[in-house]
């Protein structure tokens, strides 16, 4: 895990302020986020799994969500 991985994960889930976001939902302490992020601490292997689990908690609602909408789309689209 980079920095740079580090910061895509946190951006695309919390937006441009993700650090104390994503420290508080991987349980740690946000300037140890705030190292991690600038590359003044390395980041252990525990974290990339943590962070799979919760990208993948979060996108699997959007997903059905974008679902639903296409599938309304389709529906008024035949409908015209």
């Amino acid at each position: 895990m980079t920095p740079d991985l580090l910061a895509a994960a946190g951006e695309a889930l919390f937006g441009s302020e993700w650090r104390r976001p994503l420290a508080s939902a991987l349980d740690v302490d946000a300037r140890l986020m705030q190292r991690w992020a600038a590359g003044q601490r390395g980041i252990p292997d525990t974290v990339a799994p943590a962070l799979l689990a919760l990208l993948e908690r979060e996108a699997s609602p959007l997903e059905a969500r974008a679902l639903a909408l296409r599938r309304a789309a389709a529906a008024i689209a035949e409908a015209e």
